[in-house]
């Protein structure tokens, strides 16, 4: 076919696309030429269908192909990306990003992937930033922070060039109140293919289908999870493991499938909590939060909750055999100072 228009009759006659297909859709949407109203016609038709799993895995890999190589071969397959979509409007405090630096002060590898705040008032690269990790690094220091730190940031709009040309596109839609697969794809497009994924998502529809997309991309072992919130108003779910209520959770291996559960805290043997201990607001407020975690003062529910995050993220790569090995581990790490010792040499690695 020859134009994005044919593609997106396909969609409206409710047919899915096959990865050939999803791939030239992809270059007429990043090209300069094609017009922004057919590039707003495709992704509504797409998200009206509903992007089946195969369909998100196809963006993913040639989202991840057209990518600025990070050059992290040596690290990557065992290394992992924690990260949420955002979305959930919910205003938590970074957890993912916080349970980063536990895992990165035990030497667990860690390739953070993201962007600066989109959907929240502080986005991961916000945050990184403030404790003094610069944003636009070589390939060089990016290489040499994960020898020496186990962690390193790619910084999302440094590997993606081919994003320059849907942005108009994603910005009329926002506006609009349409949600895309481009609203999920960021925290899966991570260039450097680490081996292992925690990923939160907004929705808990999206669970089962992004474990799946995930699983087709050839990540060894991952796992996708969404927090549900009981008795709040406004607020029914996080894009994150919570102690405020059901965590809906999708396992996957390459060589063992596809694992559905429904996790609660006592799971981790931690107790229930009430959703507003995980608030979190701008940079001040999250980097205030950050400091009574690293001083055991903060709230029980937000203590839980990354202690949930960082348990499943070290039984991800083998770090320890069960969750509650992982909270313990995760715990003393904190009590310890370690966590406050791998901060201390981030700022004079970066200095």
């Amino acid at each position: 076919m020859d134009s994005l228009e044919n593609f997106t009759q396909l969609l409206r006659d409710k047919q899915n696309l096959e990865d050939d297909q999803i791939r030239l859709c992809i270059d007429f949407l990043t090209a300069e030429k094609v017009l922004l109203e057919e590039k707003e016609d495709f992704l509504l038709s797409l998200a009206l269908k509903g992007e089946t799993a195969e369909e998100t895995a196809s963006f993913i890999n040639y989202f991840r192909e057209l990518a600025r190589n990070p050059e992290l071969h040596e690290f990557s397959d065992q290394a992992i990306d924690l990260c949420g979509t955002g979305g959930d409007r919910a205003g938590s405090f970074n957890i993912s990003t916080f349970v980063s630096f536990i895992l990165a002060s035990a030497g667990v590898p860690v390739i953070k992937h993201g962007n600066r705040s989109i959907s929240s008032k502080c986005g991961s690269a916000d945050l990184l930033e403030a404790i003094g990790i610069p944003l636009e690094l070589d390939i060089n220091q990016i290489n040499e922070s994960i020898k020496q730190l186990s962690f390193t940031f790619l910084f999302a709009p440094s590997f993606h060039p081919a994003f320059k040309h849907i942005a108009p596109v994603r910005k009329e839609l926002a506006k609009k109140g349409v949600i895309t697969i481009f609203n999920i794809l960021g925290p899966l497009i991570n260039p450097a293919r680490p081996g292992f994924q925690l990923l939160g998502v907004y929705a808990q529809e999206l669970v089962s289908r992004i474990g799946n997309s995930l699983k087709q991309t050839g990540i060894k072992s991952g796992y996708v999870v969404h927090g549900c919130v009981d008795d709040h108003p406004t607020i029914t779910g996080v894009d994150e493991l919570t102690s405020s209520g059901q965590n809906i959770i999708c396992g996957f291996e390459q060589k063992k499938g596809i694992r559905n559960q429904i996790w609660g805290p006592e799971k981790f043997g931690l107790e229930y909590s009430n959703i507003s201990d995980i608030k979190g607001g701008d940079l001040k407020r999250n980097l205030e939060l950050m400091n009574l975690l690293l001083n055991n003062r903060a709230p029980k529910g937000l203590t839980s909750s990354v202690l949930m995050n960082a348990a499943l993220a070290f039984m991800t790569v083998g770090k320890t055999n069960n969750l509650q090995e992982g909270v313990g581990l995760a715990r003393q790490l904190l009590i310890d100072g370690e966590v406050k010792k791998w901060l201390d040499a981030v700022r004079t690695f970066y200095s």
